[in-house]
């Protein structure tokens, strides 16, 4: 068949990029197109995203891709989750999106939650409870400006505002909606008992959006400026996570396999057709949030390689810049590491100093304080393989099921010590690849909606197809068991 190009806007906290994708009916190949840096600003005491300037770049994206006279067939955004805008009745932006990172929310958080227990407000959204949340920023919003209510005529989280900027159809696709909050459970439509507890109007919401749909074309105004022929707008797999968990290859049962989405953060959890709301599944921070095709993935947000990438930056400043292959093969030599860190921590979540606060925590924890850098790495690595262990031990026990092997994917994978690490402390098996899954999955989910592609064997073969998937097995590791007991003993 003739090549099919497809586009996914990709957008994440710190950058952004336009990525093709050719499909020939067997593979996809994925090009970068087009990168920009996206940075929310600060303005007075809040932080907005510069969303008109994300669209600018996303409409140059457009124009470089057009550029090889292969006919784009659609395009399709995502995103992180949280973030969201207002429309007013004409349709237009009411201010800038403010980030998740904005400090408003803590000014009304004892009185949310006066409103809404976090135990209920878990049990009826299985969301766990945090700050970041859509919920608690609509909160704060409205009680800080009332006047809202009389002004907004639409929520559209940061995807469904690309979708609606490129198509000027409005829409709430479930990814992205299963992060804010606002959703029952089980029944994944926006929950009016919820919104009334909260004083939100439910009338803001649109009917949820699941398995992917066509929203319509480019808009005329957008033809005309980009001088392109119309193409399709997909609503797909919204949040960047949903889609980088559609791009698993699962090599073996989905109900045996546990995936872990790695970068800068760490999602560790699985796919499940319901949701976990017990009391235990509450206290072990797992949260419940959408798959494309409209199930749940039972997951945890754990640190990824954020203080790794950190300690680099730090060195990196004083002259010391070091590539990440020597480090890994530094870090590597290390047979007698005794000392670990907590990675969800809240000293290591804070920017600076991160040499300092590895060292304070080992002697605070009474181990080893490491000093040279390939133990500040190994340390860092092997924690980071504990944590996983854990969380995965314990959705092990919440949801009953026996997890036999580990599915990474994304940017993180490229370290391949931490991917080792992970197979050696976990005693499981982990079948590392795609690296680019988000973008990945974002084309998939597009090829599924246009009907291109089905059945789930045809997406294991064409993710196999595409991009190189690696095999990493367990090796026996001395005193393992010794080495996880004391990494638990810090955690207390």
């Amino acid at each position: 068949m003739a090549y099919k190009k497809i586009l996914a806007v990709d957008l994440g906290a710190s950058s952004g990029r336009v990525m093709q994708g050719l499909f020939d009916g067997k593979k996809v190949e994925l090009y970068e197109v087009h990168r920009f840096n996206n940075h929310p600003i600060s303005v007075g005491d809040n932080l907005y995203w510069d969303v008109l300037n994300l669209f600018q770049q996303i409409k140059k994206g457009i124009v470089k891709s057009s550029n090889d006279g292969i006919p784009i067939e659609s395009i399709a955004v995502d995103t992180w989750g949280v973030d969201y805008c207002y429309l007013d009745k004409d349709g237009d932006l009411i201010s800038n999106p403010l980030s998740y990172r904005d400090q408003r929310t803590k000014k009304y958080e004892n009185k949310f939650y006066n409103k809404l227990s976090k135990v209920d407000f878990f049990t009826k959204t299985g969301v766990q409870p945090d700050l970041i949340n859509s919920i608690n920023q609509i909160h704060a919003d409205l009680t800080s400006k009332p006047y809202l209510k009389k002004i907004v005529k639409k929520v559209l989280f940061m995807p469904d505002l690309i979708t609606y900027l490129l198509s000027g159809q409005i829409i709430n696709e479930y990814t992205i909606s299963s992060t804010s909050g606002l959703l029952d459970v089980n029944s994944r439509q926006f929950s009016k008992q919820i919104m009334e507890k909260i004083g939100i109007p439910i009338d803001w919401f649109s009917t949820i959006s699941k398995g992917g749909k066509t929203v319509g074309t480019l808009t005329p105004e957008l033809c005309n400026e980009l001088r392109v022929d119309a193409f399709k707008v997909v609503a797909g797999g919204s949040h960047d996570t949903a889609s980088a968990v559609l791009a698993i290859p699962y090599l073996n049962s989905i109900q045996e396999t546990a995936f872990i989405s790695s970068g800068t953060w760490s999602l560790v959890g699985v796919e499940s057709t319901h949701p976990v709301i017990t009391n235990e599944a509450f206290v072990a921070g797992l949260t419940n949030e959408g798959t494309f095709g409209g199930n749940y993935r039972i997951l945890k947000n754990t640190t990824g390689l954020w203080i790794y990438n950190e300690l680099r930056r730090e060195w990196s400043l004083k002259g010391e810049r070091l590539a990440h292959k020597t480090l890994a093969a530094l870090a590597d030599e290390i047979e007698d590491n005794k000392s670990y860190i907590n990675p969800n921590a809240d000293p290591f979540s804070k920017l600076g100093n991160m040499e300092e606060k590895i060292q304070n925590f080992c002697m605070k924890t009474n181990q080893e304080i490491p000093k040279a850098k390939r133990r500040l790495v190994r340390v860092i690595l092997e924690s980071l393989a504990m944590s996983y262990r854990n969380t995965i031990e314990q959705i092990e026990d919440i949801t009953h099921r026996q997890i036999n092997q580990i599915q990474m994917v994304g940017g993180g994978i490229q370290n391949e010590l931490l991917c080792q690490l992970t197979a050696d402390f976990t005693n499981r098996e982990v079948i590392a690849g795609p690296i680019e899954a988000s973008s990945l999955g974002n084309i998939i989910s597009q090829l599924i909606t246009l009907g291109l592609i089905n059945r789930r064997e045809d997406i294991v073969a064409l993710i196999k197809n595409s991009e190189e998937i690696k095999i990493y097995k367990p090796r026996k590791t001395a005193c393992l068991e010794d080495k996880y007991n004391q990494f638990c003993n810090i955690l207390i």
